[in-house]
């Protein structure tokens, strides 16, 4: 029988076309970097994407958590380190650790999935389904000490009135769809850098993003956010179709 590693590890270089003001790499990308890095590790516990595709059944993220210290910088080569923490009937846990070109811990992140069916993205139970392996837990170590909380995702009205303009509208374009065909969660991280920066907040401040997905969105939607402060905490909440709640986002800033 192979033995499970208790970690994968992956390099990651740090590309221009990838980073903002100051030469430091978008949060959003990060993010990605993130999923791409639990896609490898998924598939090396025998839950890759091209087998699960095959099986019709697909991985989706449902919260995650990322605090950092800093971001890389341009030309870095950075390391993100994953393993999977839990599961249960459904929810499957994944923490991180982001280490920089001189191995100094500068991030870490936990999040959650669910496996889905392909066409109806209904959760999947891998227990049930004899052509999976056993799920696996690589270590039970969180990086928090608890795993990425939900967040209170208020109706529309509750924090607008109907005649309250958006503070930024995105849409579905093109280049935001991914491989399934819809908006790729790590965009609403940059939906998110984006309503604050109009805003008028110093988004290199943040420093800890919670973000929980609640709908999908297809090719030429629209969505609408806004932005809520409360103690020093700043929430942006995206909605389609008037109130359809799309994400919610709890970003902190670095004080002093």
């Amino acid at each position: 029988m192979t033995e499970i590693a208790k970690y994968s590890d992956m390099e990651v270089y740090c590309k221009a076309t990838e980073c903002g003001i100051g030469d430091k790499l978008y949060c959003s990308s990060l993010i990605g970097d993130l999923q791409e890095a639990a896609e490898r590790s998924s598939n090396s516990v025998g839950y890759g994407t091209d087998f699960l595709k095959e099986n019709s059944i697909c991985w989706i993220i449902l919260k995650m958590r990322l605090h950092f210290t800093e971001l890389p910088s341009w030309h870095e080569t950075f390391r993100i380190r994953t393993w999977s923490t839990e599961l249960d009937k459904f929810y499957y846990g994944r923490d991180f650790e982001i280490y920089s070109s001189d191995n100094r811990l500068i991030g870490m992140a936990t999040s959650t999935w669910i496996l889905a069916d392909w066409n109806t993205h209904r959760p999947v139970i891998a227990s049930k389904r004899p052509e999976l392996p056993p799920p696996t837990i690589q270590d039970p170590r969180l990086v928090f000490g608890e795993n990425c909380p939900k967040l209170r995702f208020p109706a529309r009205n509750d924090i607008v009135t109907a005649s309250d303009k958006p503070v930024i509208i995105k849409y579905a374009d093109y280049t935001e769809l991914d491989r399934n065909r819809h908006v790729n969660n790590s965009r609403y991280t940059a939906w998110a850098y984006d309503a604050l920066f109009k805003h008028g907040y110093d988004v290199s401040k943040i420093e800890d993003i919670v973000i929980n997905y609640n709908s999908e969105v297809m090719a030429g939607e629209k969505v609408e956010l806004f932005i809520c402060e409360k103690d020093s905490k700043i929430s942006v909440f995206g909605y389609k179709d008037f109130d359809t709640k799309v994400f919610a986002a709890e970003l902190s800033m670095k004080q002093g």
